[in-house]
């Protein structure tokens, strides 16, 4: 049910979007295990590979909705994540501030939420797909910027 909500209602909000360019918050949050990052593709919009990630709702801290948005899109409890930066971005019309955090965990275990995302997969850095959105490669920098330098 919640897939085909996505599917209709999403066309009306990028055309929102495009209309009143909304200021808002997202969140993108990479999950390392064992040198590999979990990367999923959303059942709507673009379907490229991308970090977990979504919108930082209304009052609550960003390092909670990325928390929140790793358990509801692939059931990963991440305790302890790191700030890796922020973006900015109007990809989607939208003027969005994208909080990034990176996390460890222990277990490569994942449940996808399948209302939401069609795939998730771990991916080394340097495996990690072409068709893949441009968020990737903004988190990706800000990761390399805070630990490989």
């Amino acid at each position: 049910m919640k897939k085909i909500f996505y599917k209709i209602i999403n066309p009306f909000r990028t055309a929102y979007w495009f209309v009143f360019r909304p200021k808002t918050r997202g969140i993108k949050c990479l999950i390392e295990n064992n040198g590999r990052f979990l990367m999923i593709r959303n059942s709507y919009g673009h379907r490229q590979w991308t970090f977990p990630g979504g919108g930082v709702d209304k009052n609550e801290l960003p390092e909670k909705a990325a928390q929140r948005e790793a358990r509801e899109e692939v059931s990963v409890q991440v305790a302890n994540l790191v700030p890796l930066g922020e973006y900015f971005s109007t990809r989607q019309y939208k003027k969005d501030t994208v909080y990034c955090y990176y996390g460890k965990v222990n277990s490569d275990y994942f449940k996808i939420d399948n209302d939401e995302v069609s795939e998730a997969a771990w991916f080394t850095e340097k495996d990690i797909p072409e068709l893949r959105s441009s968020a990737v490669d903004q988190v990706l920098n800000l990761y390399r910027l805070k630990f490989k330098s």
